[in-house]
């Protein structure tokens, strides 16, 4: 079985859980399109600010190869802000190519809340005609620890 892990990140937070639920896929064959923020906090602060007023200029041509046809999970890793993911996410579920009727799941890292981010996100993947079969908020102030995230990557390699 093949899974996409897509997900954004500024500060890191997302990627470590991410890379921890994929470490707990041993039934998946597994492989990301990530979108990380790198540089001083100024630079990434102007590049999210680009992307929350939708200038996807500088990741148009990533974006532009994101194909869910060779996966049967796609899984979607946002962080939260102000119970939202960041407008990326709107444009990467735009901009998929072949993922009506695809398994998808969903999880998004928060420091306080982000119950309503991963309603948001179930919503906006399933208006595509794809199916979320999961979802999980990782939440913690300061810096998530991989311990749940291995659990439910755990949870998902045994779905199959």
């Amino acid at each position: 079985m093949k899974t996409l892990i897509i997900y954004f990140t500024m500060g890191g937070r997302t990627k470590k859980t991410a890379e921890a639920i994929a470490s707990a896929l041993t039934n998946y064959e597994v492989s990301y399109f990530p979108i990380e923020l790198t540089g001083k906090l100024r630079e990434k602060i102007k590049l999210l600010d680009k992307f929350e007023n939708k200038d996807f200029s500088l990741i148009d041509a990533d974006l532009s190869t994101l194909d869910a046809l060779l996966y049967d999970l796609i899984m979607f890793g946002m962080p939260t802000y102000g119970n939202f993911p960041p407008k990326i996410f709107d444009e990467i579920i735009a901009r998929i190519k072949n993922f009506s009727g695809k398994r998808a799941i969903v999880f998004n890292t928060a420091r306080f809340t982000g119950g309503k981010t991963l309603d948001y996100m179930k919503e906006k993947v399933e208006e595509t005609g794809a199916q979320v079969i999961e979802q999980a908020k990782f939440r913690k102030l300061f810096w998530i620890g991989t311990k749940n995230a291995i659990k439910f990557g755990e949870k998902i390699n045994k779905m199959q």
